[in-house]
Parts: structure tokens; C-alpha cells; sequence
């Protein structure tokens, strides 16, 4: 190999010659900067140590869509390397005569005994990427415990080596609730932090542009309370700028970013992310009103959302829609803005949130993130900056900014709404200069259908926030009134007349995102 290796990839062919030289390493530890450059290591591991150690190697990752990012690592002609492995999930031949294969804790968990029987069977080098999702004691940790017991040689990967819940992360030792990341006989540490990416150039600086905002609210009591996103009440104000129009001003902001940088770096790509699925919709159908090419790509792992992100890849369109996978596996160099638009403010979240932009590509000069100005968000940018490890013992620091996030996974959203979003409106919004438009505007039908759904679902989210003796008598109110604006049912209503409407709903009955 070559090819110019960043410093965590020397020293870890470093470390290989050690093994070959009769050092007794069973052990490696690698800590990377989310962007810095983690992948190539499989690769390198394999191309030292196979067969010299191990005759396969097991490539172990969080996603689905980080599975097929490895078998294709692998292939990458810059890597002059033969050794090729495979895609799996669970089966009698795992390797199919190749050099190893790569799968998910997810399918490990679901038939631990295939992946026992193959590690008894052949000798076996483990990677486990981005281990921090294997919390100590869980299912997880149980099925990869016999893999790990096994392997001539174990390989621990995180950007993140904390967990956003609090809890210990599974293999790995702990002193005062910190973990131990130093050398021993048998273990090797390899950090390679946020500072020392930037100083190689293996990642870019972010920008951020954080927005501050009025939001109201009405409490369950009946009484309207306001306050700044950057206020005391903070949880209560994003949790309802998220779902009103602060949402689509920090959308338009970061929209006019995305216009000025294609001028200059045409492959620029754009990624909006939301705090769950309905909304992600929301914002989708506001980008769509908008006249921009956009597409969605959800937590839902189906094969649309799959198409879509290779189509987003491939430049079919560029701005993309995300919740969850706006986390490890989207490895998109070309995106440059971040609408970061999500409720979560654990610090190995977000941090992996903004590496998404952080990738280096030709032409690209620069990464933007457009976000709230919540406390939480700030606190965890200065975290990132200053590249701190927060203490596990003291969990409260990782935590989601709104709701407890118990028994959540990412991107499904927050706890139960305890307030009614009224309206919110960012700081600094100029309503009279529009978003520049790009593309062709929809078609009326579309129009319609977008205006239909946003209209439906404010009317839908105000009932369900009534007490249910009263939903009844609101509804029939809400039509009444609405029927002064337009005498017709919303299904019959023209796009001049829905736009009317929704002008109308989105004030008097909160919000206008559900």
C-alpha cells in the first residue's frame, strides 16, 4: 500500500509488524474523529495479518447501510489490496471462499450461534465498529461475547467513546467512570482526535450559524406561555419551534446558504434533519412547496429510503430528509449545510450528526450547520470543540433536551407532548425576500395534496390535544369557522382557496407542523 495513510492508519500498521514480530497484542483500541478515516482499517488489518494470524476477518457495524459500505471498502481500487469480503447476515457459509464478511450486531443478536460456529470453525481477526451501541450487560454484549473470546485479534472502533444513555459501553474497562484508553502488554491505544483531522486535512472545519427565536405555547392548564429558544425555558420553546414556523425559517436560512455555495461547488448536497418521521415528512412537503428538488430517506429501513440515498449520492437530486440516518453510515462527502433540526442534544449523536458535512471533497471549501441556539446545543458544540470525554457517571450531561428518551431509539422522537405548540418565529427573518427558486414549481395536483396534508394535520394534532368530552364540540366549531372562510370540504377546495385555508388554520389552531 502506497498510498499517503493518515496517522491512526500508520500506527496501525505499525502495531500489525509488532504483532508479526511476536509482540503478544490481542487487543486494539481505536478511537477516530467521526470523518477521520476509520474504514481503511479493516483493510489494512487484513492485508498485514491474514493469513498470518487469522484466516478471516469479521467486520462487525451498527447500520445496515455501514454493511454495504465495508463489503465495498474492500473493492476501493486506491486500496491495492486483493483480499475481498461479503455482505451477511446469517447462514451456513458466511465468507463464500472470501476473506472474511461484514454484518450487524442486529443480525449477531438474532442468531448468536451462527456467528459462534464460524468463529470455532476458522480463526478469526474481529472488527467491531462503533462498539459504543454494545452497552454493557445488554443482548448485544451477550452475543458477541463468544466471538470476541475467540478471535486472535480484536479490534474496538468508536468516533464516540461515550453512549448518549449513560450507560458503560461493553468491553471495555473503567476507572472512576472514565474509560481506560491506555497500553498495556497486550493492548494498543490509537487516537487520532478532532484537532489533529483538521491539522492533516482529513476532515474540514464546521461552520455554525445557530438561530435564536420567539416560540409560544399553550401550557395544559389553557394559559399561553412564551419564551426565547435560548431561554429558560428552552425544552418547552424548541419543542415547539420544531413544529411551527421557526422550523421553516431556519429551513429557508439554510436554503439560501445551500443557493450561494452551489454557485461556487455545484456538487454541493444539503441534509435536513428532523427529530421524527411525521415531521421529516412536514419538512419534506415544505421543501416541496418550495419548488426544490428533495427526496426522504427515514429511519423506515425500507428500499426507497435505500434508493433514495443512492440517488442522493449520485447527485439524482441534493437535498436529502433524514432522522436516524443522519447518524454513522450516510458517508456522503459533497453534503456542505446541515439543517440540524432535531430534538436530540446527546453529544456522540450530534457529534456524529455533523460529520456527516466535515468530509473532504474536491471543490468542496467549507461545511455550514444551520441549528436552534439552545443551551443544550451550545454546551455540546464546546464539548466537540474541545474534544472532552464526558463522564459516564455523570449521565445527565448526554441526555435528550426534551422528554426522557427512555427505551427510545434515535429518531423516534420525544416523550408525550406536555404542551400545545402555538407559533414561533426565528430571529432575524426577512419575510419579504424569498428563497430563491431553483427548479420547476410543482404541479397544482401536487400543491394540492401538500396543502390537503398540512391542513389535515393541524386540525388533527388541535383535536387530539383536547380533552375528549370537548374533541367533539371543537370539531364542530373549527368547520363552522372554517366554512366562513371556504363554504367547500377541503377535498373539493382549489389551490388558491386551500392556500387561503391553510393561512387561516396554521394561525388559529397551532402550528401548522404535526
Amino acid at each position: 500500500m502506497s498510498l499517503t495513510l493518515r496517522k491512526h492508519q500508520l500506527e496501525t500498521r505499525e502495531v500489525c509488524r509488532e504483532i508479526l514480530n511476536g509482540e503478544p497484542v490481542r487487543e486494539i483500541i481505536l478511537s477516530v474523529t467521526p470523518g477521520g478515516g476509520k474504514s481503511f482499517v479493516p483493510v489494512i488489518i487484513a492485508e498485514n495479518l491474514i493469513p498470518a494470524i487469522a484466516e478471516k476477518i469479521c467486520w462487525i457495524v451498527p447500520r445496515n447501510s455501514l454493511k454495504y459500505q465495508g463489503e465495498d471498502e474492500f473493492c476501493n481500487p486506491r486500496w491495492l489490496t486483493d483480499k475481498r469480503i461479503r455482505a451477511a447476515d446469517n447462514g451456513i457459509d458466511l465468507t463464500r471462499g472470501l476473506s472474511g464478511y461484514v454484518t450487524t450486531y442486529q443480525a449477531v443478536g438474532i442468531n448468536p450461534r451462527c456467528h459462534a460456529r464460524e468463529f470455532k470453525n476458522h480463526k478469526y481477526i474481529l472488527f467491531l465498529d462503533e462498539f459504543h451501541h454494545i452497552a454493557e450487560g445488554s443482548e448485544w454484549h451477550k452475543a458477541v461475547q463468544p466471538l470476541v473470546d475467540n478471535a486472535a485479534l480484536v479490534i474496538k472502533a468508536s468516533g464516540t467513546m461515550s453512549r448518549g444513555d449513560g450507560q458503560r459501553i461493553a468491553f471495555l474497562d473503567y476507572s472512576c467512570g472514565e474509560p481506560v484508553l491506555t497500553n498495556t502488554e497486550a493492548r494498543r491505544v490509537i487516537t487520532y482526535g478532532r484537532n489533529a483531522a483538521l491539522a492533516d486535512g482529513s476532515i474540514l472545519p464546521v461552520e455554525f450559524v445557530l438561530v435564536d427565536g420567539e416560540a409560544t405555547w399553550q401550557e395544559l392548564d389553557g394559559h399561553e406561555s412564551s419564551s426565547t429558544i435560548s431561554g429558560e425555558e428552552s425544552a418547552k420553546a424548541l419543542f415547539t419551534a420544531l413544529r411551527t414556523e421557526f422550523a421553516d425559517h431556519l429551513l429557508d436560512k439554510a436554503l439560501r446558504e445551500y443557493t450561494d455555495m452551489v454557485y461556487n461547488y455545484r456538487e454541493a448536497k444539503m441534509l435536513v434533519v428532523a427529530p421524527n418521521i411525521e415531521i421529516a415528512k412536514a419538512y419534506y412537503d415544505y421543501l416541496v412547496a418550495r419548488h426544490r428538488m428533495a427526496r426522504i430517506a427515514t429511519s423506515e429501513d425500507t428500499p426507497l429510503a435505500r434508493k433514495n440515498i443512492q440517488d442522493f449520492k449520485r447527485g439524482v437530486f441534493n437535498i436529502l430528509v433524514t432522522v436516524a440516518m443522519a447518524y454513522e453510515g450516510l458517508n456522503v462527502p459533497q453534503i456542505s449545510v446541515i439543517c440540524c433540526l432535531s430534538h436530540i442534544r446527546s453529544m456522540p449523536w450530534l457529534e456524529q450528526c455533523f460529520a456527516r458535512a466535515n468530509r473532504v471533497a474536491n471543490g468542496k471549501e467549507k461545511a455550514v450547520i444551520y441549528a436552534p441556539a439552545d443551551w443544550a446545543f451550545k454546551k455540546v458544540i464546546r464539548m466537540i470543540e474541545q474534544e472532552k470525554l464526558v463522564p459516564l457517571s455523570n449521565p445527565d450531561n448526554q441526555q435528550e433536551l426534551i422528554g426522557n428518551g427512555a427505551g427510545q431509539e434515535e429518531g423516534t422522537g420525544e416523550a408525550r407532548p406536555w404542551i400545545i405548540p402555538v407559533s414561533s418565529r426565528a430571529h432575524g427573518v426577512d419575510d419579504t425576500a424569498p428563497v430563491p427558486v431553483q427548479y420547476p414549481p410543482c404541479s397544482p395536483s401536487e400543491a394540492e395534496k401538500i396543502l390537503r396534508k398540512n391542513i389535515n394535520g393541524v386540525i388533527t394534532l388541535f383535536l387530539e390535544n383536547q380533552a375528549p368530552g370537548n374533541k367533539q364540540a371543537h370539531s364542530k366549531m373549527l368547520y363552522r369557522r372554517m366554512k366562513l372562510i371556504c363554504p367547500k370540504p377541503v377535498a373539493e377546495m382549489n389551490q388558491s382557496e386551500l392556500e387561503t385555508v391553510w393561512v387561516w388554520v396554521k394561525k388559529e389552531y397551532g402550528g401548522g407542523k404535526n
